[in-house]
């Protein structure tokens, strides 16, 4: 040819064929390329650019020096610029503790803190901005330009139990699944200055006329009984008295017991992972929870999670006062009666150990008890 052959010029990257061979990289699958004869590994992504020439036509030797500088390769982790609603979202599907109701109850608390805070819902809501929140939370409750840490106020309790609650979200152990998911949570999220709380005085309860109504309960309103009773003389809190189960009664000689424990057979997590047991403080209804079967639930009722939700707080509000969550209000009545109970048992021993030793002749009571008394106080 006589005109001269202009040379061939090289297509742009991102228009080089791609072979159909991937490397798989700490869990992400990257393309690798066949440009001039050799394999190079390309990938235009934002969180993980990388171009890897490797100098070899060979797929399988390619693949090797790949993994080899992939491996010394400086990765530079970018902040997530995803929004709460996203975090949101991945949150309802994450490994948790505690239950799917709960998870959207966390979520709502958290929708209610960033309108609040900055007026707007979880899709306008930054994740990088995560730290700021909380201190404009406080602020906005307190009606202050800015929070104030400082100054006992009644408010104070309902915010810091909005932001435990709220901030139960970006806990560290969802963390990992949320980074998977492509959404970094700032590592400064949850590092929260708490407001000053002082004491509050719970609501007044008429526990007497309470006792005398939930009585007349049992012949009228079965599964109000069994409700009330389980939060105010066993200081269940609702999710508990849902999942009861007669498995989780046991006795301990005349004591009566409810376990409670995470239970991953039955899909139950208890809300704090702790686990205790919780002391029945009546008789009826102790024997009512040892009468019912193993893999049966205590509350029996055609429509129980709505029902739960709504009649047994009607029915307590003439009993509670000014509480907010008649039924768990009962908790406090329950912790007042062990509190009780206990006080007179230890002053009744203490009565008793003086008695022995009075009637043993001894000068105080150290002799007696250590040396004369079998340790269960029994009759040997």
């Amino acid at each position: 040819m006589s005109a001269k052959q202009s040379p061939k010029k090289e297509p742009p990257a991102h228009k080089l064929p791609i072979m159909g061979a991937t490397i798989k990289w700490e869990g992400r699958e990257l393309p690798m390329l066949l440009h001039q004869g050799t394999w190079r590994v390309r990938s235009r992504s934002k969180v993980f650019p990388v171009d890897i020439p490797t100098g070899t036509a060979s797929l399988t030797e390619a693949k090797k020096i790949a993994r080899e500088k992939l491996a010394h390769l400086p990765v530079k982790e970018k902040r997530s610029s995803g929004t709460l609603a996203d975090v949101a979202a991945l949150y309802m599907e994450a490994p948790k503790r505690c239950s799917q109701d709960s998870a959207k109850g966390n979520l709502s608390i958290l929708g209610s803190v960033v309108k609040h805070a900055w007026g707007t819902d979880l899709v306008g809501a930054s994740v990088v901005k995560l730290n700021e929140l909380w201190p404009a939370y406080v602020a906005a409750r307190q009606g202050l330009p800015r929070p104030d840490y400082s100054t006992r106020r009644d408010v104070n309790h309902a915010i810091t139990s909005a932001i435990r609650q709220a901030a139960s979200v970006f806990i560290g152990s969802l963390r990992p699944f949320y980074k998977s998911r492509g959404i970094v949570i700032p590592d400064d999220a949850t590092n929260i200055i708490w407001p000053a709380l002082g004491h509050r005085t719970p609501p007044e309860a008429k526990s007497d006329d309470l006792l005398t109504a939930w009585e007349a309960l049992r012949e009228s309103d079965f599964p109000m009984w069994v409700t009330v009773g389980l939060a105010r003389f066993a200081g269940l809190r609702q999710s508990e008295i849902l999942a009861c189960r007669g498995k989780w009664v046991r006795t301990d000689g005349a004591i009566t017991y409810i376990d409670l424990r995470d239970r991953e057979e039955d899909g139950y997590f208890h809300k704090t992972g702790r686990w205790y047991s919780a002391r029945v403080l009546s008789r009826p209804l102790a024997e009512y929870l040892l009468a019912v079967p193993d893999d049966s639930p205590v509350l029996v009722h055609p429509t129980v999670d709505h029902w739960i939700k709504y009649e047994p707080q009607k029915w307590l509000k003439k009993f509670t006062g000014k509480a907010d969550k008649p039924l768990h209000r009962l908790r406090g009545l329950y912790a007042d009666h062990v509190k009780q109970e206990t006080e007179e048992a230890i002053l009744a021993r203490a009565a008793a150990i003086k008695e022995a030793s009075r009637n043993l002749g001894h000068t105080g009571t150290a002799v007696t008890e250590g040396h004369y008394l079998t340790p269960d106080g029994r009759v040997s």
